[in-house]
């Protein structure tokens, strides 16, 4: 074998070795993070710092989605988004635990499921906003349509949960009398066992 065949091999010897080496290397690496990491993620500190930059996230996120309607005019295209979004699934939630509870609900799921189509509309105008140059002038129809929708869906929650109300009211009006009577059975009860006990 020539000089050059001799080099190349020890040049194909040592390469493998250093891939190897290097493969090995993060391995090894990668399993002291792990162990380090889950030491560190037990510690009471580090699980208060996580659970409160995941509380702070949340808040954010849903005020965010609570925006008035005249704060959608001037929000971002995202926050208008999950304003919309939460609006509507509110409304759902609403209409449907009322249905669950025998609430006359008339039309609200066909009126909640037109919101969901009309928002998945707005929503896709949203998307496309999003894509206009940052000095370009947003339309205002639009944002004035999605407000439009958050305030519909929000009268839809609100008449959802007056129904709920309703129909639950005679319940607790019943419950909170046999709760009255009882207590004045138990005070009758313990009365005459006084009087018994006394003589």
């Amino acid at each position: 074998m020539s000089f050059l065949a001799h080099v190349l091999v020890v040049l194909v010897i040592a390469g493998a070795v250093m891939v190897l080496g290097g493969v090995a290397a993060y391995f090894a690496l990668r399993r002291v993070a792990r162990r380090r990491w889950r030491l560190v993620r037990s510690h009471v500190v580090t699980r208060s710092i996580l659970a409160g930059a995941s509380t702070v996230t949340a808040w954010g996120e849903r005020r965010g989605a609570r925006a008035t309607a005249g704060e959608v005019s001037q929000a971002t295209a995202g926050r208008a988004r999950r304003a919309m979004w939460t609006a509507i699934e509110d409304a759902e939630a609403a209409v449907e635990h009322a249905d669950g509870r025998d609430a006359p609900v008339a039309e609200l799921p066909a009126v909640c499921r037109s919101l969901r189509r009309v928002g998945g509309e707005l929503d896709q105008l949203l998307r496309l906003e999003r894509r206009l140059p940052a000095g370009q002038d947003r339309p205002t129809a639009v944002r004035a349509q999605v407000a439009e929708v958050i305030n519909a869906a929000r009268d839809v929650q609100s008449a959802a949960l007056q129904a709920c109300g309703d129909a639950t009211a005679p319940q607790i009006h019943a419950l909170v009398r046999a709760a009255r009577d009882e207590i004045e059975i138990v005070g009758a009860a313990l009365s005459r066992m006084r009087s018994v006990a006394s003589h």
